[in-house]
């Protein structure tokens, strides 16, 4: 089938480009960037990803924060990565969060999608569960009513492999340390 046929019934040459299936076709416009199917979603306007860490080393020790914010496509917004002297992990969980929100406000974004590593701070914000230490209390309110002033937040837990760039930028704030 799908070819030009001489008339002593064999297929002819394809010319350079060209395509005898409907297959073919396919991973030529593929190849070629052509799009075969819809055209893809325009990113959302006012919506972000932010990922977020906070790290220390001792407890309490020399601590540093990294958030990254990303577009809908995937576009990063902004990346940063501060060392904020001596303080506990949680603590600087807590800052990093607040930073990131802070800048994604700042952004005029008013739908992000918040991902941490840190399950008990999750749980802590999204109003599971009460922090004990007052200082951590007054940390979570903040934080709660910064993603109140942003709209819709939802947090959510993930695993500390797939947390990779924010995690990355409070390493490379603590090792910049003088």
């Amino acid at each position: 089938m799908g070819g030009v046929r001489s008339p002593q019934g064999r297929r002819s040459k394809r010319r350079p480009g060209g395509a005898n299936s409907d297959a073919e076709r396919r991973a030529l416009a593929k190849a070629s960037g052509r799009r075969t199917g819809p055209p893809p979603h325009a990113p959302r306007p006012g919506f972000a990803v932010l990922s977020t860490d906070g790290g220390s080393r001792g407890n309490p020790g020399p601590a540093a924060i990294g958030y990254e914010l990303c577009a809908a496509d995937g576009a990063v917004l902004a990346a940063h990565g501060r060392a904020i002297g001596v303080a506990g992990a949680n603590v600087a969980e807590y800052r990093a969060l607040l930073a990131g929100l802070e800048h994604a406000r700042a952004l005029g974004l008013d739908r992000v999608d918040v991902r941490c590593d840190a399950r008990l701070i999750v749980e802590q914000v999204s109003g599971g569960r009460e922090p004990a230490n007052p200082r951590l209390r007054e940390m979570c309110a903040s934080v709660r009513e910064a993603a109140e002033r942003i709209g819709t937040v939802v947090f959510t837990w993930v695993p500390a492999e797939a947390n990779g760039r924010a995690h990355a930028l409070v390493a490379e704030a603590l090792d910049a340390r003088p």
